[in-house]
């Protein structure tokens, strides 16, 4: 029966899809790349296990309609204002420049037409969205200048793929420029159109379903919403991807966006795999083979173009040259949004069956080098910046005339934390961050900060590393963290430098660069995690102390940040069977210089004083003349009414 031989052939293809994804992801190679070797060796030019492809055609459709509409789930309309602010001339330019580029080779080294040059250009200049993301968290680099310029860039390319799928007809020739206004009309009627229906329904619809308190309701509700809007789409003349898209991005500012999100996503990603699946049968094995020379040459160009212009484009608009070189690399390959225009290209006739195998072999082989390229890419973006002597803002030496200063990297939250500290402190201190709007914003509110590279000693020298009385690193870049220690090293051999890192394994590598101290946010965010569970747990405040000291100086990193403390063992059994409370005496309380004799507790107030710490030892015992200094803690034992009297006594607030 057709139906059986369908499921065979699926089930023996997403088998074969498997395989591959085991196998090549211990190389890093990214699973939509097996998804299209898996349809290469399955197509008729292969194995030849499917027969029945038009039936897979129809599947890899639906999965296109819902991959579009997940874009639109993750999609809002604050994200896309800010990306407009972020990103729009840089995406613009790198777009632009990339597909005028890719013309000029088409028509001069090809002897190809205009409308090809553009089509192939702009083909080009999509990126992965998918691959590129993975990259990025596998290399703890989201959050790094780089990483959240090519998220920008790429979160820009992926709306501008419905705005190029909208200009295939018109280059293909099947829409006349004489009628572009007249379609471009209709088209945004029925986008129009599309949005207010999905407006009016799709929040009433998601109300009703959660309402009803059934959960089978919900993933049937993202699966009814998908097609639906793909669906009455179609009926108006525009793609289905395209509605698809609309309605995603209509749901994204609901409260229901995350939950549908998740409901959508498993069958997304079996269904677009089968995509790339039907993408690879659509490739003739001997046709590449035949042409592998050329493919090989067209890759090697591809990469050189896109890494070139992308960093040329985001270096104009005033994004620092090791950053604008690492993002441009990374950003190398081309996407998988790019093969949903190349197949509507192929279908309107834009590209002849032997081109389309040519571009699809050199694309896929840019997916397969990509992880190569992000590995690479700081580093190559380091070594142009600096055998071009790319000096970043940084602050003049005269003219700061700083010494014994705190010189902050990266102005984030941990950086603006410590600048409040330190100002509270009235001890100076100098930023740098490479933020532009951070730096401007923030020098308007009065802050020591300087446009500047981190990585660059010309920048730490700015900021008077070499007179500094510490360096505290709070970058998100992990390889920026590990070129400013380094050079910050190298600039002052005995300056102390706090670094932040993310995980304990870059601690101790930070420590050997010559750090003085690491602070892995995995570490210290666990212990913060036990601490606030053991307080709701009624376990006393110095034994938690005690408890997550005992952990920290576990870490290598951390053995120099406090002294020593009393081991847990050594503590009065008292403490761990009553609840205790801790008090540190402040300047000025009453209860400074005075002895515990004269604060008389347990006579007035009724708590007992069992220990009190002093320079970070322990007095488990504490006699009645011990002097108390500012500084002091002391456990108090005692319910939460004698607790609170014997604070208001030692601080004087009777």
């Amino acid at each position: 029966m057709p139906e059986q031989a369908l499921l065979a052939e699926l089930v023996l293809t997403y088998a074969l899809a498997l395989v591959l994804i085991l196998v090549l992801s211990r190389v890093r190679i990214p699973p939509i790349v097996s998804f299209i070797i898996a349809g290469m060796i399955a197509g008729p030019t292969g194995a030849g296990i499917v027969r029945t492809q038009e039936d897979v055609n129809v599947l890899a459709d639906l999965g296109i309609v819902l991959l579009l509409f997940t874009v639109g789930l993750e999609f809002s309309l604050n994200e896309i204002q800010r990306i407009w602010r972020a990103v729009i001339f840089g995406g613009s330019l790198q777009m632009g420049a990339t597909a005028v580029v890719v013309l000029i080779l088409v028509m001069v080294g090809l002897h190809g037409s205009w409308q090809l040059g553009i089509f192939v250009g702009l083909f080009i200049a999509l990126s992965s969205t998918a691959i590129v993301l993975r990259e990025l968290s596998s290399r703890n680099q989201l959050d790094a200048p780089h990483g959240r310029l090519m998220i920008g860039i790429l979160l820009f390319q992926d709306l501008c793929i419905v705005a190029l799928l909208l200009l295939v007809p018109i280059l293909s020739g099947k829409t006349a420029l004489s009628g572009v206004p007249l379609v471009l009309v209709k088209a945004a009627a029925a986008i129009g159109a599309v949005a207010i229906v999905s407006r009016l329904v799709l929040p009433v619809l998601f109300t009703l379903v959660a309402r009803s308190g059934r959960r089978e309701a919900f993933p049937l509700a993202v699966l009814l919403a998908s097609i639906g809007t793909a669906w009455v789409s179609s009926l108006l003349g525009i793609s289905m991807a395209l509605g698809a898209f609309l309605g995603g991005l209509i749901l994204a500012d609901s409260e229901f966006s995350h939950q549908a999100h998740a409901e959508i996503r498993p069958l997304r990603d079996i269904l677009s795999g089968l995509f790339f699946v039907s993408l690879g049968m659509l490739a003739d094995f001997n046709t590449i083979v035949g042409n592998l020379p050329w493919v090989l040459v067209i890759t090697s160009v591809l990469i050189l173009v896109k890494s070139a212009v992308a960093a040329g484009a985001l270096w104009v608009v005033a994004t620092p040259l090791r950053v604008a070189v690492t993002a441009g690399i990374g950003l190398a390959q081309v996407g998988e949004f790019s093969f949903i225009l190349g197949r509507s290209g192929l279908d309107e006739g834009l590209l002849t069956s032997g081109q389309w195998q040519v571009l699809l072999a050199a694309s896929i082989a840019t997916m397969i080098v990509t992880p190569a390229l992000v590995a690479i890419a700081p580093h190559v973006g380091s070594w142009i910046a600096k055998r071009t002597r790319q000096k970043d803002e940084a602050p003049d030496v005269e003219h700061l005339h700083l010494s014994d200063h705190v010189v902050i990297l990266g102005f984030g939250v941990g950086g603006r934390l410590l600048g409040r500290a330190l100002q509270q402190l009235a001890m100076p201190y100098v930023i740098l961050d490479l933020n532009g709007a951070t730096v401007r914003t923030s020098r308007k509110e009065g802050e020591s900060i300087f446009f500047g590279d981190a990585t660059n000693e010309d920048a730490l020298r700015g900021a008077g590393v070499d007179r500094a009385k510490a360096v505290v690193a709070v970058l998100s870049d992990p390889y920026a963290s590990v070129r400013a220690v380094t050079a910050a090293r190298a600039l002052n051999p005995t300056v102390p430098i706090i670094v932040r890192t993310r995980y304990t394994a870059e601690a101790d590598a930070m420590v050997e660069l010559g750090a003085t101290v690491a602070v892995a946010e995995e570490l210290e965010a666990s212990l913060e995690v036990i601490a606030q569970a053991f307080a709701r747990l009624d376990v006393p405040g110095n034994i938690i102390e005690v408890l997550v000291d005992g952990f920290r100086r576990e870490s290598s990193g951390m053995r120099l940040v406090r002294a020593p403390s009393q081991p847990l063992d050594a503590l009065p059994s008292a403490i761990s069977g009553a609840p205790v409370a801790t008090h540190q005496l402040e300047s000025g309380e009453w209860a400074v210089g005075r002895t515990l004799a004269d604060a008389n507790l347990r006579a007035e107030t009724g708590a007992l004083v069992i220990a009190v710490r002093k320079g970070g030892k322990h007095i488990t015992s504490p006699a009645a003349d011990l002097r108390l200094d500012e500084g002091d803690v002391l456990y108090l034992m005692g319910d939460e009414s004698d607790v609170l009297l014997a604070r208001k006594r030692l601080s004087g607030s009777r």
